[in-house]
């Protein structure tokens, strides 16, 4: 017998669940086998899990009935190194429901198809073990379990991969399975339900619910389930797996939703000429989403208006940078507003000729010719009789 008595796998909560379990198995255990023969054969008949009927209480009673002491301690040796890996990664409430679940939806496919059987019947908490030996091996294959192997009178102890150990228990079960089946038809009968089938439909549950889990980041398993170990994932450093979780799709729907809410929100500050409000909000967007922040020319175009309405002058200025940096319908009528701001507001004549150098005289109207002309004159006057300043490159 392979027992597992521990593991390196992260522990993040106590087994209290664990062991309450294995306490209730062996209360019960010990509570029915001391009971006349009369009263245990009605408890088997009425809790444990009889073929030929259909009774979902008995999915549930009968996982915590087991046959002979053997059986129960097999159960609960095992169920002690696997359920302290479960029970960790998800606390004492969600392995109940894990441990139960398993049980009455193995139970309960079991007894409906055998539903139209004459006699028969199953107990005991095995299908529950191996599913939850299928749940860790979705959880932590590579983490490592310390096994005992019962080999005659002489115990080994070593150290097991997960996975492994879970391939070497299901491994068995199927092949003892085959065999059995072969046994059976080659005397000319038949058994519908062997144990291993059991066991291996217990697999089978705990494995579909340990995926789901996993996929429905129920449970963090830090990149070291069987998915991501198989894909590779668990080498990754973690600028490699930011950028993963930045590329994925889900993530760019979550940023896609976030910008549009963002980007509603500022439509409401421009509309009710909150140019503050309103600026904090574009700077926000920008930091966040860089190349991807997107707002129209007529926000632009308001934002600059509300700014220098509020004489934010500085402030104008950089959203106005940001506008001319792409060629803009109303490029020339911005180029010579920031051209105003730098010589009457902020001092900068040398900038504004950088500016005015820029503007396509030939797409002037007769007024902005005027505006240019007086701003370019302003603008060398002031740059021969001021002081110094320090160029900026737009």
């Amino acid at each position: 017998m392979l027992i597992p008595y521990s593991t390196d796998a992260p522990i993040y909560h106590w087994p209290l669940a664990t062991v309450g379990t294995i306490v209730v198995n062996a209360l019960v255990f010990f509570l029915v086998s001391g009971m006349p023969e009369e009263q245990q054969e009605w408890v088997f008949e009425h809790f444990a899990l009889v073929y030929g009927s259909w009774n979902p209480l008995q999915w549930l009673t009968s996982n915590y009935l087991h046959a002979n002491f053997m059986h129960v301690l097999g159960n609960m040796i095992v169920l002690w190194g696997i359920g302290v890996i479960v029970e960790g990664k998800v606390g004492w409430w969600r392995f109940l429901a894990m441990y139960n679940g398993i049980g009455l939806f193995q139970c309960g496919v079991e007894q409906t198809l055998m539903v139209l059987a004459e006699e028969g019947g199953s107990l005991g908490a095995s299908a529950i073990i191996y599913g939850l030996i299928a749940v860790a091996m979705v959880w932590a294959p590579k983490n490592e379990l310390s096994c005992v192997l019962l080999w005659g009178l002489r115990p080994m102890t070593f150290e097991l991969p997960i996975a492994t150990y879970a391939g070497i228990s299901l491994g068995i079960e199927l092949l003892l399975g085959v065999l059995t089946v072969a046994t059976m038809s080659a005397m000319g009968t038949f058994l519908a339900m062997t144990s291993q089938v059991l066991h291996l439909m217990g697999a089978a549950t705990g494995f579909a619910v340990g995926a789901a889990m996993v996929k429905w980041k129920w449970v963090d398993c830090e990149n070291w389930d069987l998915f991501s170990v198989y894909q590779g994932r668990h080498t990754m450093t973690r600028e490699d797996l930011a950028v993963e979780e930045l590329n994925s799709a889900e993530s760019k729907a979550k940023r896609a939703s976030l910008q549009e809410q963002i980007q509603g929100k500022l439509l409401e500050y421009l509309a009710a000429g909150e140019g503050k409000a309103s600026l904090a909000l574009h700077r926000r967007g920008r930091q966040q989403f860089r190349e991807g922040w997107k707002i129209g020319e007529e926000q632009y175009v308001l934002l600059i208006s509300l700014l220098r309405k509020a004489e934010q002058w500085d402030d104008a200025v950089q959203v106005m940078v940001e506008y001319l940096k792409k060629p803009q319908p109303r490029g020339t009528a911005v180029r010579l507003a920031l051209a105003q701001i730098l010589v009457e507001r902020l001092n900068r004549p040398r900038q504004a000729l950088k500016v005015l150098e820029q503007v396509e005289l030939t797409k002037l109207t007769q007024p902005q010719q005027a505006t240019f002309k007086k701003l370019w004159e302003r603008a060398e006057q002031a740059a021969e009789d001021g002081e110094v300043e320090l160029a900026e490159e737009w």
